[in-house]
């Protein structure tokens, strides 16, 4: 059977991402505050058995007047709750500073409810503060309330209610130079992200539609047994985002847990590995 067309249009995601007036961020950079260790064969179907790490991440956008934060990563006891042995690798000094950034942050946006995107914010000190400033889309707000990745991110309704509400249709100009785009699939509430910088750099964000460059080259999905996606929907947009990397060779691409595409992006100097802190 045949996987269902994705939605996305390059061109149109590209006349949408000039629809907010103002300067374009002038760079992009990486939190990188933990990583799990998992077989390559869980990661992308038909793998092997090479372990593979991936990072827990979260993007800062830079302005020239403040910055915009893609998701809030993890504090340690969240990042343990995903491994039995509560072992992996977390980098303290790094989430004390993605902290901060979240902190000084204009504008905060959850890609979808999953903890290792939303435990930044809602396990912080000064909650309803970053959570005044935080986007979240009425699904989003509807797996919090009643369906957390985690039982102990559960918030009350009042609780979610301090969030920014958003919902839309297909794409959504979030700041300049960045358009949301629907992409339900990973989870029901999933987005990725477009941005273009002030330079000109034009990069997708995947997020969790693929973990790794290779779900998107080889146009096959996860195989973890703890993962419940919609794996249509995730096909047809790694199907779409593999005939980006043919039609647009100049667009980049992130992937929340690729740890060699974020080296890659990085030494190229399209992603910087240090958050601005002001």
């Amino acid at each position: 059977m045949s996987t269902p067309d994705f939605h996305g249009n390059i061109s149109d995601i590209r006349a949408i991402e000039r629809l907010i007036p103002g300067q374009r961020p002038s760079a992009i950079n990486v939190a990188n505050v933990a990583a799990s260790i998992r077989p390559f064969k869980f990661v992308v179907e038909g793998g092997d058995d090479t372990p593979t790490s991936m990072p827990r991440t979260a993007f800062q956008l830079v302005y020239e007047d403040g910055t915009v934060l893609l998701d809030s990563g993890l504090d340690k006891a969240t990042h343990d709750s995903f491994s039995e042995a509560g072992d992996e690798p977390y980098d303290p000094p790094a989430f004390a500073r993605l902290k901060q950034a979240l902190d000084q942050a204009r504008l905060i946006c959850f890609t979808h409810y999953h903890a290792d995107h939303v435990a930044g914010v809602l396990t912080a000190d000064n909650f309803t503060e970053l959570a005044r400033k935080t986007i979240i889309t009425r699904d989003t707000a509807d797996f919090l309330v009643n369906n957390p990745h985690r039982p102990h991110l559960k918030l009350s309704e009042a609780q979610v209610g301090e969030f920014v509400h958003v919902d839309y249709e297909t794409y959504l100009p979030l700041s300049p130079g960045v358009v949301l785009i629907k992409a339900p699939g990973h989870s029901p509430d999933s987005q990725m992200v477009f941005i273009r910088l002030a330079s000109g750099r034009e990069i997708l964000h995947v997020v969790d539609s693929a973990w790794n460059m290779e779900n998107i080259v080889r146009e096959k999905g996860k195989a973890a047994p703890w993962v419940k996606e919609d794996k249509e929907a995730l096909l047809a947009q790694l199907r779409w985002l593999n005939g980006l990397r043919s039609s647009e060779p100049d667009l980049t691409f992130l992937i929340t847990h690729d740890q060699t595409q974020l080296d890659k992006v990085a030494e190229e100097g399209t992603v910087g590995r240090e958050l601005r802190i002001i």
